[in-house]
């Protein structure tokens, strides 16, 4: 009699194919010995994962390593194009905005990018947008969007540009296109993107705050290496801080206040400071207005960020590579 494979069997089964992918694309190529050692698996469980993933191409198999006196060993590699993930966002409000994208491989390298004005300011124009990169760049396989609002489970609450508000924008884009879409706020992108790039190697709290020309700003925050999201993915939204003014004040007197605010609920070891309304000559100031209120060993280092651009694209991608790379694994 056969019996069937229980739901745990295939959880530890997709859980090794997970590990190996993801230790191969850190590592950039490796034997199974070097797997085994990077994922805590067998030499024989990175081996029965490999051969599966061979078999479809996403994992090539590449030189014999050069023996010493046994046999030798076979390297792997991800193989890069396997498929393409599209990452794009739009900035800006009803009053201008703009759209900005990249072309990335399975294992994140750059293959184009761009910028467009978003004219006109139609749900239309961002749709024709991502149709025109996926004709231009068929392999994509993955989408991942950004948005200047609150992202509930795919669908925009709200937003800067109105024409999105309201939008089940994962949903049409799946139907539409045919391939995995994820959507997310401005913040949790560029938050994620910032800790990679330049806090990846630390487990405290993290915090990126944006300030733009209109009136409010943007936070998003990276706790124990997971974006904050929240209970209802409103986390991040200062501008709902009960201060009253709060946009009235001057720059450095309300960023001050959002600063102290995050220090005394995450303690955050380093905040990001970026926008049309920030410079980093602001940073002075901004301490010491801050000190008044923290002592000094929970003072969180500021740093400024002239552009969230490549902060924001980067958060895309990562996220989008390592959902979709799920997406594949459970076939779901």
């Amino acid at each position: 009699m056969i019996i069937p494979s229980s739901r745990t069997t295939r959880e530890m089964k997709i859980n090794n194919v997970v590990l190996v992918t993801n230790a191969l694309k850190s590592l950039g190529s490796a034997t199974k010995a070097e797997l085994a050692g990077a994922t805590g698996l067998s030499i024989a469980t990175c081996g029965a994962v490999l051969n599966d993933l061979s078999q479809r191409r996403e994992v090539l198999a590449l030189e014999l390593e050069v023996s010493r006196g046994g046999r030798p060993a076979q390297r792997y590699a991800y193989n890069p194009d396997y498929f393409s993930v599209l990452s794009i966002y739009a900035q800006g409000s009803d009053a201008a905005a703009q759209i900005v994208w990249s072309v990335n491989s399975a294992t994140g390298e750059s293959l184009a990018h761009g910028e467009i004005r978003f004219l006109p300011l139609a749900l239309a124009t961002f749709y024709q947008q991502i149709g025109s990169l996926i004709a231009g760049y068929p392999n994509i396989k993955a989408l991942g969007i950004g948005l200047p609002g609150v992202v509930v489970k795919g669908t925009v609450a709200t937003c800067d540009i109105s024409v999105f508000a309201g939008v089940t924008v994962e949903q049409q884009l799946r139907e539409q296109f045919g391939i995995y879409v994820q959507a997310d706020n401005d913040m949790n992108y560029t938050a994620w993107g910032f800790y990679r790039s330049s806090c990846a190697d630390i487990t405290a709290p993290v915090a990126y705050l944006f300030k733009p020309e209109v009136p409010c700003l943007g936070c998003g925050m990276v706790i124990n290496g997971q974006v904050l999201q929240g209970a209802s993915q409103f986390a991040g939204e200062v501008s709902n801080l009960p201060f009253e003014g709060l946009d009235k004040l001057p720059v450095a007197e309300e960023m001050a206040k959002v600063i102290v605010s995050l220090t005394a609920i995450i303690n955050p070891a380093t905040i990001a400071l970026s926008g049309p309304k920030i410079s980093e000559a602001l940073l002075p100031e901004l301490t010491k207005l801050c000190q008044r209120h923290i002592p000094a060993q929970h003072m969180p280092r500021l740093t400024y960020r002239p552009s969230m651009r490549q902060d924001y694209l980067q958060g895309i991608t990562e996220l989008t590579l390592s959902n979709y790379n799920l997406h594949i694994a459970f076939g779901e």
